[in-house]
């Protein structure tokens, strides 16, 4: 199970089984709290997510990157988990003992110290514990354990917040419980379990020090501007716009992970790869690899993304109910952002295992400059000093999507020339536009053919079929969109027909 291929077809099956089962979890936790509940657990959980760059610095790109281009000593990798627990121990006691109320209180915008402590704690251990634990597995092509880990972990998840739901004892504190006992757990086994390889290189601590300098050095101005941006994104929303609209986004966001699908299966696999290509020195399979990835994982996004959004409304109503109607709109906006979200990470993938860490770091503080101006007046009321537009969570959902692309397509196009890539945008607009089109049309022309009292469960099949053959026909015209030929449509239509 050590090929590419085989690892990121277990990983994509793996992770949309997982994606399934979270979004179920989701959906139960949205509606068991309530919007205004719902919209304070998203805010804690965004703004730790935000705060540990901060933490982090860039450690944890770099740990992935060294130990995926080689096999690194027991030591390096001992000293990696304490460089975690400093990192634990001293965000434990300025939040739970040296921070004063007032810091508490103005940062978490009223949250009360112990709920705050306890968002930390199950970020940490769900980001940073299992974070490094799936990078070791990743790194030695333990796919099918870690995937395996990942599902368990879901599903029991589920079955734990179904229980709560059901006997009504579902509240923000004992999500947070769950997500730290979990994780903690999951760490541990897999810490013990892991048939890990090491090399018999020795180091001393300066020397890995040394590495890390090297590669998180330039990366320190990025991350912390990126903490500005992540943290100022939510408390903004929070700040201007209240739990209800932070709610309303944090639906949209978990909504629009669907998309991601096939980019969370590569991406640890491509690290892998593409660190292990340039560390040998294979400059054209690192082109194939990420000419191969960028079209399809953009296309496979397009592809959904142009299914989803026009079920916006109905996806809201019935799986949500009247109290998030408000959200209709930012659920549309949101399935956009995903597609080049997915070319965000590819590209940010690249940047990180080619070890090209300063360039990344610039582009990345242009692209977050001014993405915190463009926030600020989407968000900020129209009464404040400097007047804004006051958009609330539509208008995060605008800069998400916008900045995105702006974001992403300034990488590509410097990455493309210092490695003597061909550049493109083009693909980009057609392929967006064509299948959002195929979307509306399928859905309108079903809505038109059959009767007006008709399942709606029975709508969305024949939408879905239609769907299919109308992106089919877009792909077998424009075949150019995934980077390939007729000739190679017709290769992997026999290639399935003769695997059936």
């Amino acid at each position: 199970m050590n090929s590419p291929n085989k690892r990121i077809i277990i990983s994509l099956l793996v992770n949309i089984f997982k994606a399934i089962l979270s979004l179920a979890t989701g959906l139960l936790i949205a509606r068991g709290l309530g919007p205004e509940d719902f919209g304070i657990l998203s805010f804690l959980l965004a703004s730790f997510t935000a705060l540990r760059s901060m933490l982090d610095m860039g450690t944890s790109s770099a740990f992935f990157s060294f130990i995926s281009k080689k096999l690194q000593s027991k030591k390096f990798f001992i000293t990696y988990l304490v460089w975690l627990m400093i990192q634990f121990i001293l965000s434990l006691l300025f939040i739970g003992i040296f921070a004063p109320n007032d810091w508490i209180m103005h940062i978490w915008q009223g949250e009360f110290r112990e709920r705050v402590l306890l968002a930390f704690m199950a970020v940490f251990f769900q980001q940073q514990i299992w974070g490094m634990l799936s990078h070791i597995g990743e790194s030695q092509r333990l796919t099918v354990r870690v995937q395996s880990i990942n599902i368990i972990v879901a599903a029991f998840h589920l079955l734990l917040i179904l229980g709560l739901y059901y006997f009504f004892r579902l509240t923000v504190e004992r999500i947070f419980i769950l997500i730290i006992i979990e994780f903690l757990l999951v760490a541990i086994i897999a810490w013990w379990t892991f048939p890990l390889t090491y090399s018999n290189e020795t180091k001393t601590l300066k020397q890995i020090i040394q590495e890390y300098k090297k590669f998180c050095l330039p990366l320190l101005p990025y991350t912390y501007l990126g903490l500005v941006m992540g943290f100022a994104d939510t408390w903004m929303l929070q700040h201007y716009g209240g739990a209800i609209e932070q709610a309303y986004y944090g639906i949209g966001y978990r909504f629009a992970a669907i998309s991601l699908i096939a980019t969370q299966s590569i991406l640890k696999i491509l690290w892998k790869e593409v660190a292990e290509s340039n560390e040998q020195g294979d400059k054209e399979r690192v082109r194939r690899i990420y000419e191969r990835s960028n079209r399809v994982l953009f296309m496979f996004g397009a592809v959904i993304s142009g299914f989803l959004v026009p079920w916006a409304s109905e996806i809201i109503h019935l799986l949500l109910g009247d109290a998030y109607s408000g959200g209709v709109f930012v659920l549309s906006i949101m399935f956009l952002y995903p597609i080049h979200q997915s070319l965000g990470q590819v590209i940010g993938t690249m940047y990180y295992s080619l070890e090209l860490t300063k360039p990344h770091a610039i582009i990345g503080m242009i692209f977050m400059t001014l993405s915190i101006i463009t926030v600020y007046f989407l968000l900020a009321p129209a009464n404040v000093i400097i007047p804004g537009l006051g958009l609330a969570s539509t208008g995060l959902a605008i800069k998400m999507v916008l900045m995105q692309f702006i974001g992403v397509n300034l990488s590509i196009w410097w990455l493309s020339r210092s490695q003597g890539w061909k550049f493109s945008i083009f693909y980009q607009f057609i392929g967006i536009g064509s299948f959002l089109i195929a979307g509306f049309l399928a859905k309108e022309s079903v809505s038109f053919l059959i009767w007006n009292g008709s399942p709606q469960l029975l709508q969305v099949i024949l939408t879905g079929l239609l769907y299919i053959i109308l992106s089919g026909v877009i792909i077998y015209t424009m075949p150019w969109l995934l980077n390939i030929t007729r000739v190679d449509i017709r290769k992997y239509i026999s290639h399935a027909k003769s695997f059936v």
